[in-house]
């Protein structure tokens, strides 16, 4: 079922929302849970799970919406999530658009895959590049559990979303 503008207005409004909730929770420190010090990334897997089953112009406006969310918040690498967060999402998209089906799984492995991109990313660009001490300790002691930590949430965040997902995109359920 095709939606007209207004819906399709309501549901990006939402969707907007969503993104901009994920952000609160991810970078304001307080508002939600430090495990041994690691963080959630919430905006990959919130990316994902908005981005499969859009057009992919639109799940690279997410990405990009994520991303300088994201950046906003940061000191030493403006642009990098943007862009990161902007391709990674187009090109899910568009796998899923060609190739794939939008299913739980793949957007486990998907949030899974591209959070594991994210850690050794921006660890090699932001952390070994400029020489800190330590770096290997920094990897395993913080990035590694983030990426858990982001998987871990991803089927909490699945459960939470996919409702509202469906019910802006009038799906019908198959009972």
């Amino acid at each position: 079922m095709e939606l007209s503008k207004k819906e399709k207005t309501i549901k990006y409004i939402v969707f907007c929302v969503l993104i901009a909730l994920a952000a609160l929770l991810q970078n304001v420190g307080g508002l939600w849970f430090e495990i041994g010090g690691a963080r959630c990334f919430f905006l990959i897997p919130v990316c994902i799970i908005l981005s499969l089953g859009e057009d992919e112009k639109i799940s690279a406006l997410f990405g990009l919406f994520a991303g300088f969310l994201w950046d906003t918040v940061s000191a030493q690498h403006m642009g990098f999530n943007c862009i990161f967060l902007m391709l990674l999402c187009y090109i899910v998209s568009t796998l899923e658009t060609f190739i794939f089906r939008d299913t739980f799984l793949i957007e486990a492995a998907a949030t899974a895959i591209i959070s594991l991109l994210y850690v050794i990313a921006y660890w090699l660009f932001f952390v070994l590049r400029k020489g800190v001490d330590g770096s290997a300790v920094i990897f395993l002691e913080f990035y590694i559990p983030c990426f858990v930590y982001t998987c871990v949430m991803m089927p909490v965040l699945y459960l939470l979303i996919t409702p509202l997902k469906n019910k802006l995109n009038k799906v019908q359920s198959e009972n």
